[in-house]
């Protein structure tokens, strides 16, 4: 082959490399067929029925990841997401570790499973929770968290449920950042951010230290925000739907320490992906740097 013909053909090749990355880019994705969510939402609505069954259960907000996706022009398979409160329970494992509000109040999710189509339930085990947050060992805690969890869960089929591939991380997978501000300051400074961003959903508020105190437990001031963007979430969990139980929605968490210094705490949702063995794509990775970078101009001076 002459250096002409070879240039030629890696011409070629370029060209239609080039061409193949615009078309999946641009392509329109499919939307997704109505009979996909029968049985997700029959399995979503059996562990709503079961959460609204037992009074010191609280639901704080669910998220159809999927229906929002779609209706925002990113379709993705079926996932929602049930975020419930156990107030008690919360108080306790929080007494012991303040920063673990990031992995609460409790959270299911039902989703369409990628090998098999079918429907499929996932949640964190408490072995996740206490190894990523170093809480003591304590039956009490152990067996109030699977106790929750079992009343949610309570007649879905063992078949039905999965578990992640390792309850551990590389590390604990979390983003914190130091605020120049007070604590409401810095709360409002984060909601000014959020809701300047057009395609962002404010899903609200978890004052874990109000929470607390009903329950007898005194913590420094700790507040839990809920938000998300259905477009930028639905394209990044599009091929990897697990990803709505810890990734989507953002979750940030406010706190102070003893001196009075005010700090925000957040997933990193590459360590997340790595953790539940799911591709770390190109939307997962720009919504990551977006999220650090937006959070660090808003505890600026």
């Amino acid at each position: 082959m002459t250096k002409r013909s070879l240039r030629n053909l890696i011409v070629i090749v370029l060209a239609a490399s080039v061409a193949a990355i615009l078309f999946i880019v641009l392509r329109k994705p499919e939307p997704i067929a109505e009979s996909r969510y029968v049985d997700p939402d029959r399995l979503y609505q059996a562990i709503v029925a079961n959460v609204r069954s037992h009074p010191e259960f609280e639901v704080i907000v669910d998220i159809d990841h999927s229906r929002l996706g779609a209706r925002a022009g990113s379709p993705m398979p079926p996932a929602h997401v049930l975020i419930w409160s156990d107030p008690k329970l919360e108080a306790a494992i929080l007494n012991t570790n303040p920063i673990a509000a990031v992995d609460l109040p409790l959270r299911i999710l039902v989703y369409e499973d990628q090998t098999t189509g079918k429907a499929a339930v996932i949640y964190n085990s408490y072995e996740f929770v206490a190894r990523r947050h170093s809480l003591p060992e304590d039956s009490s805690l152990r067996d109030g968290y699977e106790s929750a969890v079992s009343k949610a869960i309570q007649g879905i089929p063992d078949s039905d449920i999965k578990m992640f591939p390792s309850d551990r991380m590389p590390d604990a997978g979390l983003v914190t950042l130091t605020s120049t501000h007070d604590f409401e300051t810095t709360r409002n400074r984060i909601q000014d951010v959020i809701h300047s961003q057009s395609d962002t959903v404010d899903f609200g508020e978890v004052d874990f230290a109000a929470r607390s105190k009903a329950h007898g437990i005194e913590l420094r001031p700790l507040r839990l925000i809920l938000f998300g963007g259905p477009a930028p979430g639905g394209k990044a969990m599009a091929s990897a739907p697990t990803l709505g139980l810890d990734a989507f929605c953002q979750k940030l968490l406010i706190w102070q320490d003893g001196d009075g210094k005010v700090f925000v705490t957040f997933n990193d949702l590459l360590t997340l992906a790595k953790r539940q063995d799911v591709a770390a794509s190109l939307p997962l990775r720009v919504i990551n740097r977006r999220l650090k970078e937006s959070l660090s101009s808003a505890l600026e001076q």
